[in-house]
Order: structure tokens, then C-alpha cells, then sequence
């Protein structure tokens, strides 16, 4: 198997940005969100229930000395880019999202140890990091659902503290989250168990040690046997005691470990194995498909909601997840991840009566949420389009539930959503669900479904050809969320006022001949954010709430326009090293952006259909979670499509359905210097 994993930067988006100074077109793009990625190094395997990491307490993922930030560039706090130690389960990409794990903080450390220690070294690999610590040798790794330590003291006297009390960041006058009901017990001279509630969830710790453990308050204190290198082993569970307590009773062999972690990820990278014309765009492309594939969490057989499996967590932002992770997942790793998402969610729905946007080891599932609704059902039948084992008529099912559910009356009864962007989401899938019952042949639901579909022009000017401004927008404005793909695009042009009056108001959003913008970097200052947000601007990829946005381009016959936005994007806003993620990842959401970019490919959401891109892979054979093989080719890296071929057909509106494209094939581009 080859080694994709030399490619990968686990610290890829850890930073604040550090991109390229945008131009052209790219230069006249507001960013609204903060400028840093909040990734995590943590080890982990792929879709990994337990992970380890580095903790400093910053905000959000534990790492770094970031403050807590939605705009600008992120303030820092004083001491923070010193550890306390080592915390298990951390969030991968989010920003406020209320609870950030980081539970179980071990710290090896000598008596005159400060409580925060600058790594004089760090280092990482998919599956295992490594600082140095005063003279401590500190690495980390995992296995199944337990998390390995290894500490190598440089000098007698040291000893090791497991803190079971932590919970989230630990930022001075910020505050930290509690930790409820704490018991701890010895369970032999080197076991010890705890349980807490935390943030709503039983949880069920085990730590095991080669050294003698003591119990010291709520903390555990492990002693280092006298050749210096203390090895200890973390489980948890959200379900039951003798879960965790079982695994860190068997035995593991740390390099073993490491070394199989390395394997795992080479397995789940071979799917999309490219060659790029450089090889730095491979190793951001290697980094950020790494990033898309840390969440969600496979927690299958430890579900704390139902009795059932399979049990996935970790999809907390799923209106950013929903674009292009979770098709990815859908698409290439079906069978690892994907299937048992798409059961979650079900069961979910038919245990609770709706279906959550976010998911978590927390019981803010339990609340409405306010940035989306129904993205459920769009990966639903995302999935289904893409041909995953899901039962269509239960989707179907499952999506009328939701549609019912008490929070979303205002749609039902009144045809109408607190903000329009609510009543796009309901209306469209809606439609998406007519269209499944015509198929299922199920004339009542269609007929139930398809007038809610038809509300979506309520919302849309025709005076404009915009979305209306009497409601409020999150995370952006209306003209962020204008030119989302519809389902009904010809009719959505239409009230725009036809092809030409639709690339105007495309134009003027993207900024073609409008002057560069100054970007905030002021945390402190959000007023230039509310008057930046007032130019009616692209936030380029530093947000997920238009990313879809160049690709309506497409359907008035200007991929030239497809083409120039995202490559500028790709170009400016995606680089290298610790900077190299423009805006959250949002559990994946941008990393998963940038693989379907390079790969020339963009998915529509819950439709039949993925819209053909600017490529920048050399060559590329992605392997489908169905067995089928999808080859690319690209002839040179210019920006602008002047031909696409899948297996000899071309493909003269530069679209494809899903189904053509799960058949694999190969997918032949030939490139130009200039706009076809």
C-alpha cells in the first residue's frame, strides 16, 4: 500500500490563517467568520470514536492559545500556547457550538513543573503526536476506542496526573464547563474507573497503568516505574462501566499501535489516490482530505439515546456538513461511515419525532436548532441518490415526521420561517420528497408535499431578483444565500429576470470589476464586519453559507464563471501549514470543499446531480464505496474546461447525475488557457 500519510499535516488549520495576498477577483471577497480553521492534531484513527490530544485549554477544539472568536482574527490569551497536558475527545473544526469536550487531561510532570510547559518539540502523523515537555518525551496514540500514552522521563522524580474533573476549554475569565456527579474508584493497584455527567451524558472513564495508580481527590496520580517510561491506557463510554474497564484490560504493544493507526489511515486514503502537477497541492489536498475524514465519530453499539445500532455523533454542524462532506462520505466512504450515518439519523427521527441538526456526546440534541432545518433529510436522500443501502420509503417516512414536528408549524400552517433561509430548506425538500413519493409511487404523500415545495418564490423579489430582506440571515446576508442550487433553477432564473439579469446579479456578488476590500483583523472591532457585510459580497471559502454559490453559474451557461471563482479560491484561500484553512472547518466542511475541487466535482445536495468543476489534479483513481473505480485525467493545469468526457460521452452542460457518476468510468478533461 503506498504511504499517503507523508503528505498529511495533522496541524493542517490548527493557526490562525496564513494565506497567499489574494488578487483579482479574489481580492474584492469579504470574510465574515474568524480567520483560523480550529482543527485539532489530535490522534486519532479515521471516524474515531476516542481521540488524544494536546490541551492548552484554547478555544475550541483545547488547542492553541486562541480566545473565543466569530469575526476577524482570533485574540489570544496569556500562557496559552503552553499544555497542561493531554485530553481525550476534542471537536474538529467547530466554533461556538457549547460544548467542547477535552475530557480526562493526563499531565506528566515533576514536582517543580509550572502548570503550563511550552513544547521545546511537536510533532504528528494521522494516528500519533508527540511534544516534548521539560525533558519529558510525550506520545500519543490510539487503538480500537482506547487512547495509549507513553511518557519517557529524562529524570527521576516524575509522575503522571489524570484529571478526570476537566470539561471544554480553559480560558482565564471565560469560564469552564462543570463536570456533575463525579465518582471515582480504585479498581486494582493500577486501575482506576470514574463516571460524571457531562453535558447532559453519563459517561464512563477507565484508566490503566504499568505504574501503581493512587487516588488523589478527583484526580488519579500515577506513579512512573523506575526505568522512566510510564505507559497509560484511557477508555471511555457513554453507555456502561465495563466497557472502557475491559479494554484498557487488554493488552497493546504502543508502536504496534502507532504503526496500525499509520495503516488505517493509508486504507482510507488509497480511496482517492491523485497525483497533482506540484507536489505541495498534493500535500494540501492529502492534509485537508484528512481533516474531512477525523468526524463524525463511529460510537456503533454505545448509543446513550436509543437501544439500537449503528450510533454515529459528532455532526454538529450539519448545515455546513451536509454541501460536500457528506456527500464525500456518501460517495467514497459509504460502507465505513456513510450507511451507518444515514441509520443514525432515522433512528434518531423515530425515537425523538424530529431530526437533530447536531448531533454530539451532549444532550443539546434535544433542541431546536436555529441555524438550519430539515439538512437531515437532504443527506438522506443525498445517500440514496448516490446508492447506499437506505430504504427509501422509510427516508420518505422519516422526512414527513420532521416536516410535522411542533418547531416547524410556522412552515405548515402559515407558510412561513422566522428567516427565509428556513423556508428554503423546508420548501426545497419538500420537492426532493414529492419527487421520491412519485417514484415510490405514493400518490398521497406526493400530493401532501408537493404545494409546501411551491413556496419558495414567496421569498424571492422579483423587483430584485433577490431573496426578500425582511427577515434575518445567519452568518451572512441575503445576498449569501441568493444563489443556492434549486431544485426548479429555470424558474428560479426566470424571476431574476432571465440568463443575462441572473450572471449580472452573480457578477456583482462575486465582485467582477468592483474594487479590493480590506479584510478586519481587529478582534475587538466588529464594526467593520457590519459595514463589509453591507457590500452584498462572496465570503469567499471562509464560510460555508455560499460555497455552493459559484456553481449557479453553471446553469446560465457561464462555467467560464464556475471556473475563475473557484480556482481563485483554491488559489488564495487554501495553502499550507498551521494557517492553511480559511474559516472553520466545521467538521469537515471546507477540507471536504477543497478534495471535490481538486477532483474538478461538485455535488448538489440532496439532487441527482454533481456539477463538473475547474480541476487541479494531474490524475486521479477515486474508488466508490459501491467497488466501482472513477479515474480522472486532466491535461494541463490551466483553469478554464474545454472539454469533459466521461467514458467518451461528453458532457456539453458540464453537468452529471449521480448515478452516471457512482458507475465509475474515467472522466477525461481537456484544459484551456482561455474561456471557451
Amino acid at each position: 500500500m503506498k504511504d499517503f500519510c507523508k503528505y498529511v499535516n495533522v496541524f493542517h488549520g490548527c493557526g490562525e490563517i496564513d494565506l497567499p495576498k489574494p488578487e483579482g477577483i479574489a481580492a474584492t471577497w469579504f470574510f465574515i467568520k474568524a480567520g483560523c480553521g480550529n482543527t485539532s492534531p489530535a490522534a486519532s484513527l479515521p471516524f474515531s470514536a476516542v481521540s488524544v490530544g494536546p490541551f492548552s485549554g484554547g478555544y475550541p477544539t483545547g488547542y492553541t492559545d486562541h480566545m473565543p472568536n466569530s469575526h476577524s482574527r482570533p485574540p489570544r490569551f496569556e500562557g496559552g500556547k503552553g499544555l497542561k497536558g493531554f485530553a481525550h475527545l476534542q471537536q474538529s473544526g467547530t466554533g461556538a457550538i457549547g460544548y467542547y469536550y477535552n475530557y480526562a487531561v493526563v499531565s506528566p510532570r515533576y514536582s517543580s513543573s509550572p502548570e503550563r510547559r511550552v513544547p521545546a518539540l511537536e510533532e504528528g502523523e494521522p494516528g500519533y503526536y508527540r511534544a516534548v515537555l521539560e525533558d519529558i518525551n510525550c506520545e500519543l496514540t490510539v487503538s480500537g476506542r482506547t487512547a495509549l500514552h507513553r511518557y519517557t522521563f529524562g529524570s527521576p522524580g516524575g509522575f503522571v496526573t489524570v484529571d478526570f474533573e476537566n470539561n471544554g476549554v480553559d480560558i482565564p475569565n471565560w469560564g469552564k464547563e462543570k463536570v456533575y456527579e463525579l465518582e471515582l474508584k480504585k479498581e486494582n493497584e493500577n486501575t482506576v474507573s470514574a463516571n460524571a455527567v457531562i453535558e447532559g451524558v453519563k459517561i464512563f472513564f477507565a484508566v490503566r497503568a504499568n505504574g501503581k495508580i493512587e487516588l488523589d481527590g478527583n484526580k488519579a496520580r500515577v506513579f512512573v516505574p523506575e526505568n522512566g517510561v510510564s505507559e497509560i491506557r484511557v477508555s471511555l463510554s457513554p453507555v456502561n462501566a465495563a466497557l472502557p474497564l475491559e479494554r484498557v484490560s487488554a493488552e497493546y504493544d504502543f508502536c504496534a499501535a502507532k504503526s496500525e493507526a499509520r495503516k488505517a489511515w493509508n486504507g482510507v486514503f488509497s480511496k482517492i489516490d491523485a497525483e497533482f502537477f506540484d507536489e505541495r497541492t498534493k500535500g494540501i489536498f492529502y492534509s485537508n482530505l484528512y481533516h474531512s475524514l477525523v468526524k463524525p465519530a463511529d460510537w456503533s453499539g454505545e448509543s446513550f439515546i436509543y437501544g439500537e445500532e449503528p450510533f454515529t455523533v459528532d455532526l454538529n454542524t450539519l448545515w455546513d456538513m451536509y454541501k460536500t462532506e457528506l456527500p464525500l462520505l456518501f460517495a467514497v466512504y459509504g460502507k465505513e461511515i456513510g450507511e451507518k450515518l444515514c441509520e443514525t439519523l432515522m433512528l434518531l427521527c423515530e425515537k425523538l419525532g424530529f431530526m437533530p441538526n447536531s448531533i454530539g456526546l451532549s444532550d443539546e440534541y434535544k433542541k431546536p436548532n436555529g441555524q438550519a432545518r430539515m439538512l437531515g433529510s437532504y443527506a438522506l436522500i443525498t445517500a440514496l441518490r448516490y446508492g447506499l443501502k437506505v430504504d427509501p420509503a422509510r427516508i420518505l417516512s422519516n422526512l414527513k415526521t420532521d416536516l410535522t414536528a411542533p418547531d416547524k408549524i410556522d412552515f405548515t400552517r402559515d407558510g412561513r420561517c422566522v428567516s427565509h433561509t428556513f423556508l428554503l430548506d423546508m420548501a426545497e425538500i419538500c420537492t426532493l420528497g414529492a419527487d421520491l413519493a412519485k417514484e415510490l409511487g405514493d400518490t398521497e404523500s406526493e400530493n401532501y408535499l408537493r404545494p409546501f415545495g411551491r413556496l419558495w418564490k414567496k421569498v424571492y423579489s422579483e423587483k430584485t431578483g433577490l431573496l426578500n430582506d425582511d427577515t434575518g440571515y445567519y452568518e451572512g446576508t441575503l445576498y449569501n444565500y441568493s444563489f443556492r442550487q434549486m431544485v426548479d433553477m429555470d424558474g428560479r432564473i426566470a424571476l431574476a429576470g432571465g440568463k443575462e439579469r441572473f450572471v449580472e446579479l452573480l457578477d456583482r456578488f462575486f465582485g467582477y470589476g468592483a474594487p479590493a476590500v480590506t479584510l478586519p483583523t481587529d478582534p475587538d472591532d466588529y464594526e467593520p464586519v457590519i459595514e463589509g457585510a453591507k457590500l452584498g459580497r462572496f465570503e469567499g471559502f471562509n464560510n460555508e453559507s455560499d460555497t455552493e454559490a459559484p456553481f449557479s453559474y453553471a446553469y446560465a451557461g457561464r462555467h467560464d464563471r464556475v471556473c475563475e471563482v473557484t480556482r481563485a479560491g483554491m488559489k488564495y484561500m487554501f495553502t499550507d501549514g498551521r494557517g492553511g484553512i480559511p474559516g472553520n472547518n466545521d467538521t469537515g466542511a471546507l477540507s471536504s470543499y477543497y478534495v471535490f475541487m481538486a477532483l474538478g466535482l461538485f455535488p448538489v445536495a440532496g439532487q441527482d446531480l454533481f456539477i463538473i468543476g475547474s480541476p487541479f489534479v494531474k490524475n486521479a483513481e477515486v474508488t466508490l464505496f459501491n467497488g466501482n473505480t472513477l479515474k480522472i485525467s486532466v491535461d494541463n493545469n490551466n483553469i478554464y474546461v474545454k472539454s469533459v468526457k466521461l467514458n467518451g460521452k461528453e458532457l456539453a452542460d458540464k453537468k452529471i447525475t449521480a448515478r452516471e457518476l457512482m458507475r465509475g468510468g474515467e472522466l477525461v478533461f481537456e484544459m484551456s488557457e482561455k474561456p471557451v
